[in-house]
């Protein structure tokens, strides 16, 4: 005969860690005024930026306004992706509900929604 403890026979399955993916697109959802590779490194402790600005790109069929920035030391330079549309937004809000039902969560509330398009819509005036 198998004993369980009660406790443990009552709580529920633990929930996936948030995906480097899906802390990458709500760093970028949130800055839609423009991020680095180096902020994507220093505020979500990623690295290869890059790489989720290009995956959003292929996937949902849009581009970054990309900016050349110069390195502090003159030599090369890092890139700044921006974008000013709603539906951009949109469609990155789209990518993250799709990582949240994967780990098990509910995709974000209306309320959460409008929360996370604040940005965009001050950029855009709105």
């Amino acid at each position: 005969m198998c004993a369980v403890s009660g406790s443990n026979a009552a709580s529920p399955a633990p929930k996936k860690p948030q995906s480097k993916t899906e802390r990458a697109n709500l760093y970028i959802l949130v800055h839609p005024e423009g991020a680095t590779e180096l902020d994507i490194l220093r505020n979500a402790g990623l690295s290869s930026g890059r790489n989720y600005f290009t995956d959003l790109e292929r996937e949902f069929g849009f581009k970054f306004i990309r900016e050349k920035i110069p390195n502090s030391d003159g030599i090369g330079g890092h890139l700044k992706y921006s974008f000013s549309s709603l539906d951009i937004a949109e469609t990155i809000i789209k990518a993250i509900n799709k990582s949240r039902i994967k780990r098990k969560l509910a995709e974000f509330t209306p309320e959460q929604t409008t929360e996370l398009l604040k940005p965009i819509k001050h950029l855009l005036g709105s």
